[in-house]
């Protein structure tokens, strides 16, 4: 396939340094492709007139009978890539996507009704392969070859668990995430209550967990934007003051998203618009790994 589509490019263009730039090969490419066609037909296909080359008899008449599958083949691939670059794949934390991320991709389908996205669901950020997203919205960092990373913001985590009535006394269950790492300088100040390393209950998802503490199975540590929904609707309260830093929220372009107009787009507004409304504090940044 590569043979013939340098002998077509050649013919169509006029020269091997046109197809070559056609191709995004080298002229030096393009020729060794021809010289192995013409080693395997046994016969050469071009010929030199001045300082450019032409095709010979044989290769022309090649060309037409090649020519009417190379445009279909052509179409099809570009058909292929106009729908694909239509969708933007984002994966991203079930917890984080409804409570920060749902709310910004309502407000851009808005401006851009020619985007189309698919949301992914990951409880860890290396639960998917990089070629199943464009954008990757995380907590914390995870090396990704070849992503651009950004950063969104500064995270807290805070205690909550559900409403209980002044009656109620006595401790209650503690709720832990897997993946959230509460170790660090505040860890000789933890109370035996406070102490998530010795929870009862694990979850690997932060909206299960949620669910769960909102439901009256005990307290949670969470990040304060996963539990600001319910922490606004009443169903989570405050319970503890020890509030702790936590990591940063990034955002990872992928390969194949830098690749694609639409998704680019969506990561540069992401990060241009990531403190408005709810959200942390805003520390822009984005470096390539």
């Amino acid at each position: 396939m590569h043979e013939l589509l340098a002998l077509e490019a050649v013919f169509r263009l006029g020269s091997v340094q046109a197809a070559a730039e056609a191709l995004h090969v080298t002229p030096s490419g393009v020729s060794h492709r021809i010289a192995s066609l013409e080693q395997r037909i046994g016969s050469p296909l071009l010929r030199r007139r001045g300082r450019g080359v032409v095709l010979t008899e044989l290769a022309e008449s090649c060309v037409a009978a090649i020519s009417p599958g190379l445009v279909a083949f052509a179409a099809a691939t570009q058909a292929l890539l106009d729908r694909e670059h239509r969708v933007i794949r984002i994966a991203t934390a079930a917890a984080i996507g409804v409570a920060w991320l749902l709310p910004r991709l309502q407000r851009y389908a808005q401006l851009h009704p020619e985007a189309r996205f698919e949301l992914l669901t990951v409880a860890t950020a290396d639960e998917l392969a990089t070629d199943r997203w464009d954008l990757l919205i995380h907590y914390g960092n995870a090396p990704r070859r070849g992503a651009r990373r950004g950063t969104l913001f500064q995270e807290t985590l805070i205690q909550v668990g559900a409403p209980v009535p002044a009656k109620q006394t006595g401790p209650r269950p503690l709720l832990r995430l897997s993946q959230l790492d509460l170790a660090g300088p505040a860890a000789e100040r933890r109370s035996t209550r406070g102490d998530a390393h010795h929870a009862q209950l694990v979850f690997d998802d932060a909206l299960a967990m949620l669910e769960a503490a909102s439901a009256g199975a005990g307290l949670a540590w969470a990040t304060e934007t996963a539990a600001r929904p319910y922490l606004a609707q009443g169903r989570l309260v405050r319970s503890s003051p020890d509030d702790r830093e936590g990591l940063r929220y990034t955002a990872d372009l992928s390969e194949a998203g830098q690749l694609k107009p639409l998704a680019a787009a969506f990561y540069a507004w992401l990060l241009e618009h990531v403190g408005e409304g709810q959200g942390g504090a805003v520390t822009p940044g984005c470096t390539k790994k």
